[in-house]
């Protein structure tokens, strides 16, 4: 699968833009289908993942984006233009300065190069509202980077409450490997300690990703 996509990502990058954002366009589609027809097998497409956070940003109003995670750029290409400012953190540094010069035009996006549970207080600091946050940190293997911990859940999620007293959108991708094992929680102790910060909080999990809400 991350063959695939680093595939995809050197065919486009080699074509005009309005012809890439077709093919971009025509591969989603047939991704979407392909899964669909399949009865929804998880992990989804990463359009799935795209749409959701289009569904709760239309959902919410909410204005900022911040992903852990950046990886190839694709989820910030996706949603650059629907929101006012995305904040995205890459440990890796290739994949760091591949998308620093990806996104260098684009003056809403600020990509970040360091551990997420470390970073992302220097960005609560900026942020004066509700946000939605896309929790996509954790090493996946591949050309990912691994920081001091697997999955970093806790230390992203205590810079989120220890920062912040608004009611943030968090939604965790890769539902399926939080199961209790090495640096990955439960669902439900991640729930406990995400209701102990803030008891309005409710779970939902779909398509894979973990979503809380107040």
């Amino acid at each position: 699968m991350r063959m695939k996509k680093k595939f995809k990502k050197v065919l486009i990058s080699v074509l005009p833009t309005g012809l890439t954002n077709l093919l971009r366009k025509w591969l989603e589609s047939k991704q979407l289908a392909e899964w669909k027809r399949d009865g929804y097998p998880i992990p989804p497409p990463h359009v799935v993942k795209q749409k959701v956070i289009m569904e709760y940003k239309n959902q919410s109003g909410y204005r900022i984006l911040v992903e852990t995670g950046t990886y190839l750029g694709d989820m910030v290409e996706a949603q650059k233009k629907r929101f006012h400012k995305i904040f995205s953190i890459e440990l890796g540094l290739d994949l760091f300065n591949d998308a620093k010069r990806r996104f260098q035009n684009d003056k809403n996006v600020t990509i970040i190069q360091g551990d997420s549970g470390k970073v992302l207080p220097e960005i609560l600091s900026e942020i004066n509202e509700p946000a939605i946050f896309w929790l996509d940190g954790h090493y996946s293997a591949g050309i990912t980077a691994r920081g001091e911990k697997e999955c970093p859940i806790f230390e992203e999620l205590d810079a989120i409450f220890n920062h912040s007293k608004y009611n943030h959108i968090l939604l965790i991708d890769d539902a399926r490997f939080f199961n209790g094992q090495g640096d990955y929680p439960s669902i439900s102790a991640l729930t406990d300690y995400i209701r102990s910060k803030n008891g309005e909080y409710k779970v939902e999990v779909k398509h894979d990703i973990i979503r809380y809400l107040v």
